[in-house]
């Protein structure tokens, strides 16, 4: 009988250690009740594995910003303002006029002009022209506003008007004439500077020769 109560309390303290989870050693005090003369006393000691350790916290990664985006220095001239990148000018082609006058055989003729400051050197007097002539003279009168080249066919009346200029010329190309639309024939070309106040010195005239 005795036997048997102490196997049903350890039964009992084995289930309350199991259930219970700290301490690892647990001590009990078991008083067993028997008939006289007196109560037995009976300490026992059960040792139980210590529980296993609790897994180590693991932080998360410190999270590493971007570089801050610094933008390139601008080259300053000495004033402190940004130079402006230079372009290069892309240059154009100007299509010059080929000149393809014919010069008379024979001694030169210079026009009688009436006012050295409105002259022509070129053409001279019965020249045989084709194609684009160059023009050439002075035209630099006292109040100058510009000038213009005039032509008409043999036995016209009317003046047909070439181009105008609004730059003085002394002893230089006065411009170009080109003779290709003309009919083949005789012409009389003149040269007419205007000042300001729209008036002109008798204009210088030669008479020439239009061939193609």
């Amino acid at each position: 009988m005795k036997k048997a109560t102490l196997l049903v309390v350890l039964i009992v303290l084995l289930t309350a250690c199991q259930a219970t989870p700290t301490p690892e050693i647990v001590e009990v005090t078991v008083i067993v009740t028997q008939p006289p003369p007196k109560p037995v006393e009976i300490t026992v000691l059960v040792t139980q594995p210590p529980l296993p350790p609790l897994p180590t916290y693991t932080p998360y990664p410190t999270y590493t910003p971007y570089p801050t985006y610094t933008p390139p220095a601008s080259t300053l001239n000495p004033t402190g303002t940004p130079s402006p990148a230079l372009l290069t000018p892309t240059p154009s082609l100007t299509q010059t006029p080929v000149v393809t006058s014919t010069l008379t055989p024979g001694p030169v003729v210079l026009p009688d002009c009436p006012n050295p400051q409105a002259k022509l050197t070129y053409p001279t007097v019965n020249a045989v022209l084709k194609g684009v002539v160059e023009i050439r003279g002075s035209a630099q009168i006292d109040f100058f506003d510009y000038y213009k080249f005039e032509f008409r066919h043999e036995g016209a009346i009317e003046w047909s008007h070439v181009q105008s200029f609004e730059h003085t010329v002394v002893d230089g190309i006065l411009g170009i004439w080109d003779t290709s639309p003309l009919p083949a024939g005789a012409y009389t070309f003149r040269l007419v500077v205007v000042d300001k106040s729209g008036n002109y010195p008798e204009p210088c005239e030669v008479e020439v020769t239009v061939e193609h």
